[in-house]
């Protein structure tokens, strides 16, 4: 998977990354994926017009490989902002054998409705000795140097956007993906410090239900006024 600027500005292609909502044990968390496969009226496609792909009505569905990611360190500097750069590796779950009672790891693959996915483009980036990531982490990046990061404001920002399409769109919590990931330290991501980023996402529900009773609340206002 090469680093830069995956997708252009009107298709989205077969390997590009997206950022998707997706549930572990109850628990709402932002996702980083490369897709894998694109379908719309459950015909596969190589690309899929963004437009097309993001609107309400759309039958456009997306699969992916679910990345693992890993935070810097915060710095003493404020204006310095967090960053997220992916290590090279995938999310695992343990997946049986058939016929046997032992289990093999095997990448998770999630299926997202269109609508509720948002098309990535990262910036590529050395793998830096310094005191702000560990190189350690980067050892699944084959023969080379350099990987991708993404801004944690940037995260967060999508996140509020894609809950907020999902509540626009009244969508069951049954039908946001779930995983279970072998190795739970990798997914739900992380800051450097071990916060979650499903904290986030509780405030952001929180904030929003806020809004709803607020809208609520001056509704029945003006019934009464009339």
């Amino acid at each position: 998977m090469h680093a830069g600027h995956i997708t252009d500005q009107n298709s989205f292609l077969v390997g590009d990354l997206f950022v998707t909502i997706i549930c572990m044990a109850r628990i709402l968390s932002i996702a980083i994926l490369r897709s894998t496969g694109l379908f719309l009226n459950d015909v596969s496609c190589a690309s899929i017009n963004i437009t097309t792909m993001k609107a309400s009505c759309t039958t456009a569905k997306i699969s992916g490989q679910l990345l693992t990611i890993v935070p810097t360190r915060p710095s003493t500097d404020p204006q310095v902002p967090t960053l997220f750069l992916w290590d090279g590796g995938y999310v695992k779950t343990q997946s049986p054998i058939p016929g046997t009672s032992g289990s093999t790891e095997r990448i998770i693959i999630v299926n997202v409705p269109g609508f509720l996915i948002e098309p990535l483009n990262p910036e590529p980036t050395f793998i830096r000795l310094g005191h702000d990531i560990n190189s350690d982490y980067f050892l699944e990046i084959n023969g080379g140097q350099t990987t991708w990061q993404v801004p944690h404001d940037a995260l967060v920002a999508t996140c509020e956007l894609l809950w907020a399409k999902a509540l626009e769109a009244k969508l069951p919590l049954k039908s946001i993906a779930c995983v279970n990931p072998s190795d739970a330290n990798l997914f739900p991501y992380q800051l450097s410090d071990g916060t979650s980023f499903l904290i986030l996402i509780c405030r952001l529900l929180r904030r929003l239900l806020r809004n709803i009773c607020c809208c609520l609340h001056r509704s029945k206002q003006s019934a009464c006024s009339i």
